[in-house]
């Protein structure tokens, strides 16, 4: 609920989120965004170098309901990586393999 407890907390697709957050149930959600299981992705990583859920969601604030808008493949990352200059370096989003 970090996000949501400030964005559209008046809408009730959020409000059934928070209700299962307060009865700690989990969400039976529909997966919008898919990344491989072998890339390291931390939302909060992101967000603690300044991005916004609309530096990749674009405008959810404004949307009913979430739906894939931006580029997440490795390219569209390594675009913006090299836009904010991030790392490029493959260990950065890919576990090291031996």
């Amino acid at each position: 609920m970090t996000c949501h407890q400030s964005v559209k907390k008046d809408s009730p697709p959020i409000q059934k989120l928070a209700a299962f957050a307060a009865r700690s149930e989990s969400v039976p959600w529909v997966r919008v965004y898919q990344i491989p299981g072998y890339v390291f992705f931390s939302h909060k990583n992101h967000l603690d170098t300044g991005a916004t859920c609309e530096t990749c969601h674009g405008k959810v604030a404004e949307r009913n309901r979430l739906f894939q808008g931006d580029d997440i493949s490795m390219g569209g990352c390594m675009n913006c990586h090299r836009s904010k200059r991030a790392s490029l370096d493959c260990t950065f989003c890919h576990e090291q393999r031996n």
